[in-house]
């Protein structure tokens, strides 16, 4: 997504104040956040979806920014490492009221790979 397309989806979410059944809302201003459930549920279902990162649902889904760009980027890409089948997803960063946001785009896998699972419990506890 280009960083247009990331800042105006960010006023969209702030507008609808809500998630959707393809976005997903993480603050990640403390740290990356476990992602494994969103990555093996994006991945499963036909269009994948986004994982919005450093917008605050609490606070009225302002924007936070999150702890590191760099940082978060390389451990959602470490965590989709250990899915199998293995995700790569796309990432982009945006500054908004002096903070940044990453949007994380998930792909879904092709059908023969499915399900899409954490490799750390398993088929038939990491999959959604």
């Amino acid at each position: 997504m280009l960083v247009d397309e990331l800042k105006a989806l960010v006023t969209q979410v702030q507008k609808m104040k809500c998630e959707t059944g393809q976005l997903e809302l993480k603050s990640a201003n403390k740290g990356c956040p476990k992602l494994y459930d969103t990555l093996s549920s994006f991945s499963n279902q036909t269009g994948g979806g986004i994982i919005l990162l450093g917008i605050n649902e609490v606070d009225d889904y302002q924007v936070c920014g999150v702890y590191d760009p760099a940082d978060l980027q390389k451990k959602i890409s470490e965590q989709c490492l250990q899915m199998e089948s293995t995700i790569r997803p796309l990432c982009t960063a945006a500054e908004i009221d002096g903070k940044i946001v990453v949007g994380a785009e998930i792909q879904e896998v092709d059908i023969s790979q499915r399900p899409c699972f954490y490799k750390g419990t398993g088929r038939g506890q990491g999959s959604i």
